[in-house]
């Protein structure tokens, strides 16, 4: 039973990967390279360098394995707030359409304030005319 779970595990990966917006799969391709690259810079040049090269060189191969490390966790942020959105959005829209289903006119509501709407705008003209008359 548990080959069964690690291919489980490989499915969902590949899904959320899948999902991953393009820039944020090529930043992914990007950091690996620079990962690769300076191992591949590390071993050639070896001990040859100085103590402050080794230093820096260390220091930015830390800096290149944490923006890896955070750029999954970004990935893995953008596909549960995608998540939660289509939930919401998929709860809203059957909200939506349960109060349509509640027999409202929408006709009534719109003349209601068309009539409003009318009333607001006679009242000046009228106050403009009773001022100008005096």
């Amino acid at each position: 039973m548990p080959p069964a779970k690690r291919s489980g595990s490989r499915k969902s990966a590949t899904r959320t990967a899948a999902k991953e917006p393009a820039a944020l799969r090529r930043l992914n391709k990007s950091l690996d390279s620079a990962q690769d690259a300076l191992a591949t810079l590390g071993k050639e040049v070896g001990r040859d360098v100085g103590g402050g090269a080794r230093d820096l060189h260390r220091n930015l191969q830390r800096f290149v394995k944490d923006a890896r490390r955070d750029s999954g966790k970004l990935g893995r942020a953008l596909q549960s707030d995608l998540e939660r959105l289509q939930k919401r959005m998929a709860s809203s829209s059957s909200t939506r359409g349960s109060t349509r289903a509640g027999g409202r006119k929408a006709s009534g509501r719109s003349t209601a304030k068309r009539r409003s709407a009318a009333r607001s705008t006679t009242t000046p003209r009228r106050a403009a005319s009773r001022s100008r008359s005096r």
